[in-house]
């Protein structure tokens, strides 16, 4: 069972599951802007990035934080806890093109809503951070 009175807890689970998703991980805490993004990864397969936002409970500030992810990333999430995903609003989130993946208290995630492809998306920003995270993965 995860402790889920911790941000960190939900780090381990999120990331195997886009890792079985297709996913390299290749940052956490990546910095962009005055925010880090919790998760960041790469899929060489279909040349896309995923950013994914973890949170306890406070959805909205997660929101708010993938809508910025979004101009680095093809995909935007938030992760939290299933126990708090009913307060979640899945419209307000689909119409923004965020996705949201629950994690079980077993450490399980379940996608409750897909990510759409950013139409934000800033190519620069995607390819400097998919060629920052390659030199800190060569060093």
């Amino acid at each position: 069972m995860l402790d889920l009175t911790k941000e960190s807890s939900l780090l381990n689970p999120v990331m195997g599951y886009i890792k079985r998703n297709g996913f390299r991980v290749h940052g956490m805490e990546l910095p962009f802007y005055q925010r880090s993004v919790d998760i960041y990864g790469f899929s060489r397969t279909n040349d896309k990035t995923i950013a994914i936002e973890l949170k306890l409970h406070k959805w909205k500030k997660a929101f708010q934080q993938a809508l910025i992810y979004q101009l680095c990333a093809d995909e935007a999430y938030i992760a939290m806890p299933q126990k708090y995903t009913s307060r979640v609003d899945f419209d307000l989130l689909s119409e923004h093109g965020i996705g949201l993946i629950s994690v079980s208290e077993a450490g399980r995630c379940r996608k409750l809503i897909e990510a759409k492809q950013s139409l934000v998306v800033r190519i620069d920003y995607k390819n400097s951070h998919i060629e920052f995270l390659q030199r800190q993965r060569n060093e």
